[in-house]
């Protein structure tokens, strides 16, 4: 089961990875148009900065999942690390669950948010748009989090319970 749930996690993580790239990309040449529009033709793009926000926010959620995936996150461990190794492996297993639980909690408020009749009817002020399609990203992002974190929650536990032998 625990191969199974690195090969998910990893065909995740490359989708993020594509996903990064083509949201850059696309956020690029959207403010290279944007100031050649501006400044050479003097003719901007309405919309173009609040979709490069949106953009920008998605490469953002996306990005710190990766970045879970990759456990790259900034953590300070000073003090864990001067721990003996038997009381280290414990300290991340709880702290591991701990983060899983918090981006559950927030994966099923954002669910909660999004779907409620206020939020469905809110329109973008440029795009017209319903802002739902912007929030969701946050949503899908959470999933990705809490999925790459039950993966490293597993990991954490079974070195746990191996004895360090992860």
């Amino acid at each position: 089961m625990f191969t199974l749930l690195n090969w998910f996690d990893d065909r995740l993580a490359q989708v993020e990875k594509i996903l990064l790239i083509i949201l850059t990309f696309a956020l690029v040449t959207l403010l290279i148009a944007q100031v050649f529009l501006r400044y050479v033709l003097n003719s901007p793009l309405f919309w173009a900065e609040e979709v490069a926000v949106q953009v920008f926010v998605a490469i953002s959620f996306f990005g710190v999942s990766y970045l879970i995936y990759q456990k790259q996150l900034v953590v300070i461990d000073f003090i864990t690390l001067i721990l003996p190794t038997s009381l280290r492996l414990v300290i991340e297993c709880v702290f591991q669950i701990i983060s899983l639980l918090t981006l559950l909690v927030m994966l099923v408020l954002t669910f909660q948010w999004i779907t409620e009749p206020m939020v469905q009817n809110e329109l973008s002020p440029t795009t017209q748009l319903p802002r739902w399609y912007n929030y969701s990203v946050l949503m899908f992002a959470l999933g990705a989090m809490s999925f790459h974190q039950l993966k490293h929650c597993f990991k954490s536990l079974s070195g746990l319970f191996r004895g360090g032998k992860s």
